[in-house]
């Protein structure tokens, strides 16, 4: 069990005092991050073969977010792996031990220039398995459509990351952007299954759909195929 503490700022929040969950899922990156220096699987060791991790898909369930100047704690572990699948899970604490978000993914190891999957990877390494109670299932398959186009927008070179393509925590923002201020005054999220299909290069448009439900199915699409897909459920404040 990997962890590591922070303390929600002032540049990390909405408009309502809550950090966003894009930052949220951008320490929660940088905690595997450091995670898998410590065990050896970083992206620097990988590359020495020329392969990187990639995120597959991603479920989220939220009790409540942390706030501005709030204390909390990342917590991370992988999971058994599954064939060429392997989880990793993480959970979000308060100060007083109290578990305000609950997350499960799922990655694989790619050769970096044809993005194909490699089987085994790690042929000479035991990787480390451990279980938290908390644990949530492993992410879903999204099967859903969503045909009502929402709105078109263009990547920008700020969102690349060192693997030349749209970081993965950018893609909460073009989520829940589909809904504006005055929707988020009387609702919130409480989970987010996200499906990663295809990387998104830049530049690239984007054309975001919806199938106006709640839960609520969002698919992201460049040149007419699906990038993502994301399933969003809303409650009441």
């Amino acid at each position: 069990m990997y962890k590591e503490k922070f303390v929600v700022q002032k540049d990390e929040v909405d408009a309502f005092g809550e950090i966003k969950i894009s930052k949220l899922m951008w320490h929660m990156q940088n905690v595997a991050v450091e995670h898998a220096i410590k065990l050896k699987i970083d992206r620097d060791t990988l590359m020495k073969d020329n392969n990187i991790w990639v995120v597959v898909r991603y479920d989220m369930k939220i009790n409540r977010l942390p706030k501005l100047k709030e204390k909390y704690v990342i917590t991370t572990h992988p999971g058994e792996t599954k064939g060429f699948m392997f989880p990793r899970f993480f959970q979000v604490y308060d100060k007083h031990g109290n578990l305000l978000v609950n997350i499960s993914s799922t990655w694989v190891v790619v050769n970096f220039d044809t993005r194909r999957i490699i089987l085994r990877p790690f042929k000479d390494i035991n990787l480390p398995v451990e279980h938290d109670p908390n644990d949530l299932e492993l992410p879903a398959k999204i099967n859903e459509e969503a045909t009502n186009l929402i709105c078109k927008r263009l990547t920008k070179e700020s969102e690349l990351d060192i693997n030349i393509h749209i970081n993965n925590t950018f893609y909460y923002d073009y989520i829940l952007e589909t809904h504006n201020i005055e929707f988020y005054k009387d609702n919130k999220v409480s989970q987010i299954l996200l499906n990663y299909e295809k990387e998104i290069t830049h530049p690239s448009e984007i054309e975001i759909y919806s199938n106006k439900n709640n839960p609520e199915v969002i698919i992201g699409k460049v040149d007419g195929n699906p990038s993502f897909l994301a399933k969003v459920e809303f409650t009441k404040k």
